[in-house]
Parts: C-alpha cells; sequence; structure tokens
C-alpha cells in the first residue's frame, strides 16, 4: 500500500473541527506516522481510545501532521476520516475476517477473543504492506500493549524512531492475575516475552504514569522511556454549563452514583457485576446508581428499579450524567496498570469519589483535595464505602471542576515538552 502525498501535504477536510489538514500548520516538518490496533479510536469509546486520540489530536493541532492506520474489525476495505486534525486510515483484519466468516463469529468489538487468536498474523500483513511508505515520516509512533508493530518493523529493515506507548504497563494486571491460576501464569509468562520483544525495537516507551514506569523500567529496561499523562475525558467548557447541567436533576433527596465502564475488559465487567450486587440490596429511595457502556445485556442481573443502566451515551449525555452525580465509583481489584480514566472523569466532574487502590494509580493527590475520596481494597470495604456515602447524603456544592481550556493547555504541554525531547536525544526536526 502507497500513503498518497496528499495526506502528507492534505487539505484534506476534518469533519470534526471544520478546519483543512493542511491549514493547520504549513511550515511544520515534523510528519507523524503512527498505527494502532483498535477499531475507531475517534469514537472514544474506551479509556484507551481517548488516550489514543487526544494525544493525536493535540500533536496535529499544535506542531505537526498525523497519519494513523488503525487496524478494524468492522471494515472491509480501506476506510479514511479526518477529525481533529488526524487523517486515520481503517485496514481491515483480513486474516480475523476471513476465520470470523468461518467460524459464523458476530462479537467485533475491539480485542474480542478472535481478535486476540489472529491478532498477530493481521498486524503482521498490514507491517509488510505499510513498511516501504513509512520512510515518508519523521517518527513512528505506536499505540497497544498487545502490538509487536515495532519488532515486526525492525525485521523489515525499517530504520525510523519508534516511539512506543503501550498505553499502560499492562503486566502488572497479568501479574496480579498469575497468582489465581495456572492459566494466567502461563499468558503473563508468554505477555512478558513478546512484549519485551516489542519494547526493545522501539527507542522511546511512554506511559501514563510515573507507576507505571518505575515498574517496566525494572521489568523490561526500555531503552529511553518518557511519560504523558492521560488526558482528562471529559471537561466543561465553563462553571456556567456545569451548573446548568447539575439544575437538570430534581431529586437531591437521595444520593446519585455513577459508574463509568465503557470498555467490555474483565476490569469493567468485575466493576459492574460487583456493583449490581451491592446495589441491590439497598432501599430504591435512597439512591439512583447510573452505569454507562456497553452492559445492556446483564440488565437481567438488575433487581432494584433505583439502578439504572444507560448503555453507551454521547458526550453531551455523559457530561449531564457527570454534573448530577455525587459520587463516582471504580471498584476495580484485579486490574493494576495506567491512570483509570474513569477516575479522570470523576476528578474533572467535581465528583467525591469511591475507588480500590489501583484505580488511584498516577493520580495527583492535589487533585483530590476538597472532595471526599474513600477507598476500598476489596469488596467489603467497598460495601462500607458505599454505606457511608449514602449516610452522607448528597453534595451541596461542587467540588473542583476542570474547564476545557485548563484540559486542553495541560495536555499540550506534556506534548511538547515530549517532542523537545525527543528533538534533543533522537535529532528529530
Amino acid at each position: 500500500m502507497v500513503i498518497p502525498d496528499s495526506y502528507m501535504n492534505s487539505s484534506r477536510y476534518d469533519t470534526n473541527s471544520g478546519n483543512r489538514v493542511g491549514d493547520i500548520k504549513d511550515g511544520s516538518t515534523l510528519k507523524v506516522i503512527t498505527y494502532t490496533y483498535y477499531n475507531s479510536p475517534w469514537s472514544l469509546g474506551s479509556g484507551d481510545d481517548v488516550r489514543v486520540h487526544k494525544i493525536l489530536s493535540s500533536l496535529a493541532k499544535t506542531i505537526t501532521k498525523v497519519i494513523t492506520f488503525n487496524l478494524s474489525a468492522l471494515v472491509a476495505d480501506c476506510y479514511t476520516v479526518v477529525i481533529d486534525n488526524v487523517v486515520y486510515i481503517s485496514m481491515p483484519r483480513k486474516f480475523y475476517r476471513f476465520i470470523s466468516k468461518i467460524v459464523r463469529w458476530r462479537r467485533h468489538y475491539d480485542l474480542n477473543p478472535l481478535t486476540k487468536l489472529t491478532h498477530y498474523i493481521d498486524e503482521l500483513i498490514v507491517a509488510i504492506k505499510l513498511h516501504r511508505d513509512l520512510g515518508k515520516a519523521n517518527m513512528i509512533m505506536v499505540f497497544g500493549s498487545m502490538s509487536l508493530f515495532s519488532f515486526m518493523l525492525r525485521l523489515l529493515k525499517v530504520k525510523r524512531t519508534i516511539v512506543y506507548d503501550p498505553l499502560a504497563n499492562y503486566a502488572q494486571t497479568l501479574y496480579l492475575r498469575s497468582r489465581k491460576s495456572l492459566l494466567e501464569f502461563l499468558k503473563y509468562g508468554l505477555y512478558l516475552a513478546l512484549h519485551k520483544l516489542q519494547i526493545r525495537s522501539s527507542d522511546v516507551v511512554i506511559y501514563p504514569s510515573r507507576t507505571d514506569l518505575d515498574n517496566a523500567v525494572s521489568m523490561f529496561k526500555p531503552a529511553r522511556s518518557s511519560i504523558i499523562p492521560n488526558p482528562l475525558p471529559i471537561c466543561f467548557d465553563s462553571l456556567e454549563e456545569y451548573t446548568s447541567l447539575r439544575n437538570r436533576r430534581k431529586d437531591f433527596n437521595r444520593t446519585y452514583f455513577v459508574l463509568l465502564a465503557g470498555g467490555r475488559g474483565k476490569g469493567n465487567e468485575e466493576a459492574v457485576r460487583l456493583t449490581m450486587e451491592l446495589f441491590n440490596e439497598f432501599p430504591p429511595e435512597k439512591f439512583r446508581l447510573i452505569i454507562t457502556g456497553p452492559w445492556l445485556d446483564v440488565k437481567k442481573l438488575v433487581r432494584n428499579p433505583s439502578i439504572e443502566l444507560v448503555g453507551m451515551v454521547s458526550k453531551e449525555k455523559l457530561k449531564e450524567i457527570l454534573a448530577m452525580c455525587d459520587y463516582g465509583l471504580s471498584p476495580i481489584f484485579s486490574h493494576a496498570a495506567g491512570t483509570f480514566l474513569k477516575v479522570l472523569a470523576y476528578v474533572a466532574s467535581g465528583l467525591n469519589i469511591i475507588a480500590s487502590p489501583q484505580s488511584l494509580q498516577g493520580i495527583n493527590l492535589s487533585t483530590l483535595r476538597d472532595r471526599i475520596v474513600l477507598i476500598a481494597r476489596n469488596f467489603n470495604e467497598y460495601k462500607s464505602a458505599v454505606k457511608k456515602a449514602l449516610l452522607l447524603g448528597p453534595r451541596s456544592m461542587a467540588n473542583n471542576i476542570i474547564t476545557c481550556r485548563e484540559r486542553d493547555k495541560l495536555l499540550r504541554h506534556y506534548i511538547e515538552e515530549f517532542i523537545d525531547y525527543l528533538k534533543t536525544h533522537h535529532q528529530i526536526p
């Protein structure tokens, strides 16, 4: 596959911002080609999507032009879309689609079981197709903890600087799970072996938190490593917007809870099931619980009329839900990688928080001031924390919220620091 020069000097229309890509920074010399294996990062359907797209859009808007190739189980042919100045070219998972037709597979969400089984073959197909064209970039970025794309490019003699973002040090999570069964232990060992190949084939590895970076340095010894904190997944235009959304709530006699569970991973599944099990026991007149994400199929487990599963919601609806609620929930005990986007959303929305210690990893403690934070290390402590929240009742005033201007300024600062680092250490123009 050949990347058209029109993409590198593009004037394609941006369907989100209304700009033309070539008009953003005509004087920019840094061109970035990126790769990820998520179906549609621009949809912001999960925490990983948010990190990928926000970093790329910040790069595109400030200093460079960005082309992103993403593997997708949802397309039969290459599909191009421009969102927030990032050119996305979705490439079909050909081997996955071939196998899915044979076995009549219908569950085409990111990282479904069949995706994992066929992933590396599809990734190799894409690497072979693209490796000659990657020389048009000053830098290659790779996103995703399962990827071997850097390793494959080195086998194909690609010499460009490769920056790898595994999105988190997922090995921490697999280590926790490996202590529970032999199968999980074998998965952990295989992951370590493959992930080490990917890291050692990359020039720089970036992580979302100091904890992730320190543990990764100890486990994998990357040549160079850096931190780009996870961007806040939600923000408010102003305090007035936040107040207007909060006032849509008519019932201040009950305590409102929210659980953001945007992806179908094991951590979110654990959180949804534990939370429904717990709140089924409480009197419905005392609370309202809203659960977001692709979990409508577990409605049969709901036995309390004050529990509401709303499915996937728009950004505007999500802002309304967060503004109306009092407590954000994150009872995840078997996952310990990255900074939880759900907790960052709670922080940005001024919510009190009930969370496991793993959920607070990488969170700046100064952002948790002036709010109630209840720590739960297991299900019993989670139950006690929710009972305490019910006794305390709804919050009477807003904690510190984050405006979109504050969020974007902070992310631009992190990106510019990172690019300066690359220019210093890797002679990127």
